[in-house]
């Protein structure tokens, strides 16, 4: 009998992220299992359709329940309702990948709970899949739910080190799978120059938990401001999340517009998929991105990068390659010029950290491929 995957957890592609780990999932389910199906669950399935994601079915979600969990005090008493067409696709024969990245590390990562216990109580595998966990969110209930899973697959030693210190056995440290993403050709636009352009990430989450109101877009400005007048690169502002209510681009346009006008100075499409960002990103020199899954085109491309770490998955990931000294948490933006200061530190070393990333990515890749959960 041909195996039968659910993947679970995903909001929808407009979150390129969650687009790439989707893909570069479902590439190797495909790879090792040719003749396996495999079902994605989802907020946005338009979304889903308009990337193609390489799915042969799609579950998804009770829009009558989810009006009424929004409009209850009593949060979780729908889940079972909303994610009915999700429980009704498990089998026992079925392998339940949650693969939302950092669904644990938000205080609603009981909603996945509902369907990891369907899972369990059906016979099924249940796998938490390319993850990370915030340390701090780790409870006696969310430990439980933890230990309770197959296996889990966690992204950067962070994660695995709170984990395996909280007591847990079933988790083993793999790359993120998203790290295996093949880029795909883009047109560049006007003023986009390859080799010698930085790419520039930030996004409204970011501004949300800054510690001083403006200073993440000051930080930015400032830093756009040297590269073009002390330096002879160009940047590229680069979205990677286009979700209606956590826009990238609609965040960097607006930079795009109060800053001086320069064709040194392109602002990259919001129609382009998870491939084509990366693409864009590998011909860039550096980047500095409040993304995750834009800093991991970047470092997967050998492209030195600064990470606006506000998470332990960027944090994580960035120590992993020996990239820590590049991570800017947003508690570390004392004034304007922040991030200039460390972006002056990158360019600094931007040989060695090239040649170290050329170095350590081919096995660092091959790490996320030999992810046991697909075996």
């Amino acid at each position: 009998m041909s195996k039968s995957f659910l993947l679970y957890g995903h909001g929808g592609a407009y979150n390129h992220g969650a687009e790439a780990i989707v893909k570069c999932t479902a590439a190797l389910i495909k790879d090792i299992f040719p003749t396996s199906t495999i079902a994605l669950s989802t907020h946005f399935k338009e979304q889903d359709l308009q990337f193609a994601m390489p799915v042969d079915d799609y579950c998804t979600r009770d829009m009558n329940y989810v009006e009424a969990d929004r409009a209850s005090t009593q949060k979780g008493l729908y889940d079972a309702m909303i994610y009915k067409s999700t429980l009704d696709k498990i089998t026992p024969n079925s392998v339940c990948l949650s693969v939302g990245g950092d669904n644990y590390c938000y205080d609603n990562w009981r909603k996945w709970k509902t369907i990891h216990e369907r899972a369990l109580g059906s016979g099924a595998k249940s796998i938490l899949w390319s993850c990370s966990v915030e340390p701090s969110m780790i409870t006696v209930e969310m430990l439980d739910t933890l230990k309770a899973h197959h296996l889990i697959t966690a992204r950067e030693s962070l994660t695995y080190n709170a984990l395996r210190q909280s007591g847990l056995d079933n988790v083993v440290l793999c790359s993120d799978v998203a790290f295996l993403l093949e880029p795909e050709k883009a047109a560049l636009p006007q003023g986009f120059v390859k080799g010698n352009a930085v790419a520039v990430n930030v996004s409204p989450l970011v501004v949300r938990r800054e510690i001083k109101k403006g200073i993440t877009v000051e930080n930015i400005k400032n830093l756009i401001r040297f590269i073009i007048r002390e330096t002879t690169m160009n940047v590229a502002l680069v979205p990677h999340v286009v979700m209606p209510m956590d826009n990238d681009y609609l965040l960097l346009r607006e930079i795009y517009e109060e800053l001086e006008p320069n064709d040194r100075i392109c602002l990259i499409s919001d129609k382009l998929s998870a491939a084509q960002y990366k693409y864009i990103i590998s011909k860039c020199r550096l980047g500095i991105f409040a993304r995750t899954h834009a800093s991991i085109a970047a470092y997967s491309s050998c492209v030195p990068a600064i990470a606006i770490g506000y998470s332990v998955k960027a944090k994580g990931i960035a120590a992993d390659l020996r990239l820590d000294d590049y991570v800017l948490p947003l508690d570390s933006f004392s004034d304007g010029y922040s991030l200039l200061t460390m972006f002056k530190d990158l360019l600094q070393n931007e040989n060695k950290l090239s040649h170290m990333l050329k170095e350590k990515m081919p096995a660092y890749k091959e790490n996320a491929r030999k992810n046991p959960a697909c075996r």
